[in-house]
């Protein structure tokens, strides 16, 4: 019964399903017992029962930009699993201790009650985050004082996670903003801030928990794999970040990985940098067969804190319930095997949804305000034009060559530029341009821009030696078009 200690949630402003919550302190010793509490819902969804059936088949929650289309029926997904504020709630809850430099000393598993205190949304723990003294009145002070924690915390197990070789590498997620009667009236980046860390970082920690000890009792169950990128488009990734001046040894090392992203925050070549390397790696994956997670640099890694959303979750929920009960939870490799073949598939499925209809509400909207300028940033150079991604409505369209300014246009695929032979105009990656809404195909989801004015040219790149290799460097960018960051859940 974990009813009277201090719990809260953070979750998007229009979440209605809580998948966990978190209670936090100091102990005697001075170490940190982090409590994280993820809904039970194996608890209401029986294996072999329909709901488990549909479950299994939906294998994920999808989460377009006007609607949910819930893995579970919303009477539990909404309701009687998720941890809402002033309620009991059944949960498993995952213990971690550690020590004040944030060291794990132990870890264990339990079933419990709990009640969530107080529901926090990502904006308010950043403006509490930003300005403490102004929430001090708004909480009470175990709540006040659980943030402050919270916050302490997960920002030291970030700092060693980075340390020891993770990558940090995010793309923010375009957000739809609709008005009462659900049309689009507009659309914003959420980016991923300190309020959005705190809840990443001790989701990773108990994810890795659960595996470590499912591991170590040599049990199969479905695991979050990730294999290493395939060293020909590392080396692809080299040249083409190399072509854009910033240097660049071995990519087969994460930590230059990291030094890149780390590079060009803030740059206007962020968003097409960070893209090809989200290209070059491979994608992550459910299995039963053992292996590492290549970006988290982690041994033992498992999805257990999103049941609601997600079946592998629901899975390993029910391994870990036969070894509270102390029954054999030996499950079948292959079906689990073939199990996370289609949570993968299902996964897939559900991210390309949500970004093609992302794309479809954004041209939709787009539609009414052709003619319109605003400002943008190249994102790619290809051999027919300028791909623009818009700052205002964030959503990338194609200033064909045809329109520019009139000339000759060579296209240099080494140092992803377009240069006029008898003007000296040049175009590159990262240039800040004004551009007009022309052209919207529905049909083809295609986007076409016309350039009114260059507002801000990046610096020249220092050009590299040509090499033969380096021809393929731009095929990191060829879908860029295509490219719409999907609706992000918690990391984890």
């Amino acid at each position: 019964d974990l009813t009277r200690i201090p719990t809260l949630t953070i979750d998007p402003i229009d979440a209605r399903d809580f998948d966990d919550a978190i209670s936090l302190c100091k102990n005697e010793k001075g170490n940190w017992e982090l409590q994280v509490h993820i809904a039970d819902v194996s608890h209401f969804v029986p294996k072999g029962s329909p709901l488990d059936t549909e479950a299994q088949r939906r294998a994920t929650s999808v989460y377009l930009p006007d609607r949910v289309i819930p893995m579970l029926p919303e009477s539990i997904s909404n309701h009687l699993a998720s941890l809402q504020p002033d309620r009991n709630r059944l949960a498993k809850t995952v213990f971690m201790e550690y020590t004040p430099e944030g060291l794990l000393i132990h870890a264990n598993v339990f079933n419990s009650v709990i009640r969530n205190q107080h529901r926090f949304n990502y904006e308010q723990i950043d403006q509490y985050l930003s300005t403490p003294e102004l929430w001090r009145a708004k909480l009470k002070p175990e709540i006040f004082q659980l943030v402050a924690d919270m916050h302490s915390l997960a920002m030291l197990l970030r700092k060693l996670r980075h340390e020891k070789g993770s990558l940090e590498l995010t793309l923010p997620e375009v957000k739809i903003d609709l008005d009462k009667s659900g049309k689009v009236k507009g659309a914003h980046l959420v980016h991923h801030t300190e309020s959005h860390q705190m809840i990443e970082e001790f989701m990773l920690a108990a994810n890795q928990a659960v595996a470590t000890w499912l591991d170590s009792l040599e049990l199969p169950f479905l695991r979050r794999a990730h294999a290493p990128p395939n060293r020909l488009k590392l080396r692809q990734l080299n040249q083409f970040v190399r072509a854009l001046g910033i240097p660049a040894e071995n990519l087969e090392s994460r930590f230059e990985i990291q030094r890149v992203i780390d590079a060009v925050k803030g740059q206007t070549t962020e968003y097409a940098v960070n893209y090809a390397i989200l290209k070059s790696m491979s994608k992550a994956v459910y299995q039963a067969a053992f292996e590492r997670h290549y970006a988290l640099d982690m041994s033992h890694y498992c999805h257990f804190t999103s049941p609601i959303r997600r079946y592998p979750d629901l899975v390993v929920h029910r391994i870990v319930q036969k070894l509270i009960d102390g029954v054999p939870a030996h499950e079948d490799e292959d079906v689990l095997e073939r199990l996370g073949e289609h949570c993968s598939a299902m996964e897939q499925n559900a991210e390309s949804a949500e970004r093609e209809l992302i794309r479809i509400k954004l041209l939709h909207f787009l539609s009414k305000k052709q003619g319109e300028i605003m400002s943008g940033v190249v994102s790619a150079v290809k051999s027919n034009g300028l791909l623009v991604r818009a700052i205002e409505i964030p959503i990338d369209g194609l200033i064909a060559i045809s329109s520019l300014p009139p000339d000759r246009y060579q296209f240099d695929r080494e140092t992803h530029t377009l240069e006029g032979f008898r003007s000296g105009n040049r175009f590159r990656l990262g240039d800040e341009l004004l551009v007009r809404v022309d052209k919207i195909d529905m049909v083809r989801r295609q986007l076409s821009f016309k350039l009114e004015k260059v507002t801000h040219h990046t610096v020249a790149p220092t050009l590299q030696p040509k090499s033969r290799g380096r021809r393929s460097s731009n095929r990191i960018l060829r879908d860029l078009e295509k490219f719409k960051p999907a609706k992000r859940r918690k990391r984890g």
